[in-house]
């Protein structure tokens, strides 16, 4: 069930990482929201799947919470620029 739960974790973080990180881990509350959930729908039916899916939650959970504060995240935000409409929705950088 261990194997199980950190098998899935590892196959979730390199389907983000897919995504592009650094805009993926400005959102990762909801992100870590979603696939603990999408885990436990998917484990349900005994007490180990839910074991599995509680362990692979935490360890995307623990992996998400340590690249937001190590690296460069990029954040979608509103910036006003000179021309009609004058704002613009677009990816700004921050630092950890």
């Amino acid at each position: 069930m261990i194997i199980a739960g950190l098998l899935s974790a590892a196959g979730l973080l390199f389907l983000i990482f897919k995504f592009g990180i650094r805009r993926i881990v400005a959102y990762d509350i909801p992100i870590d929201i979603a696939i603990t959930g999408l885990l436990m729908y998917a484990f349900a039916g005994t007490y180990s799947g839910m074991i599995a899916a509680m362990i692979g939650g935490l360890v995307v959970s623990i992996a998400l919470f340590a690249l937001k504060k190590t690296i460069r995240r990029e954040e979608l935000r509103v910036v006003r620029v000179s021309t009609f409409p004058y704002r613009k929705l677009t990816w700004v950088g921050v630092s950890p």
